[in-house]
């Protein structure tokens, strides 16, 4: 499943961000620079991980991720999240745990030719669409 959603990919629209946004914690002025930008994804599976590039406006960030090993993260806060990758049939489910025990579920699959991000924190949820 991670080589279906490997390859570059640019952000076409989002559902209920600026919601999840406020979900997390970002104030006002970051979420209204947030949701008006655009960005990419390029994903790589390397030799049993992700390695994941996004861009959004002038930030760049690099990770890679095990898949089916538990590890720290950025949470979508900012702060350390722990959590675990793993293959779920046709999607790669992100499933963490923020320093404040929040509950942080993303879901990356393939659907009719797009990337669908769907994002879930603490019960917000939205969904990021890119193309390729």
């Amino acid at each position: 499943m991670a080589q279906a959603i490997a390859g570059s990919w640019t952000l076409d629209k989002s559902e209920n961000y600026e919601e999840f946004l406020k979900a997390v914690g970002m104030n006002a002025i970051k979420r209204a620079m947030a949701v008006k930008l655009g960005g990419t994804l390029t994903i790589t599976p390397v030799n049993g991980k992700l390695k994941v590039k996004s861009v959004n406006g002038p930030k760049t960030k690099e990770r890679e991720m095990p898949i089916g090993q538990n590890f720290d993260d950025e949470g979508p806060n900012g702060g350390v999240a722990k959590g675990i990758w793993v293959e779920e049939g046709d999607k790669m489910v992100g499933t963490f745990t923020t320093e404040k025990g929040k509950k942080f579920v993303m879901t990356r699959e393939v659907v009719k030719g797009q990337l669908v991000q769907t994002m879930d924190f603490d019960g917000t949820v939205c969904k990021r669409f890119f193309k390729k």
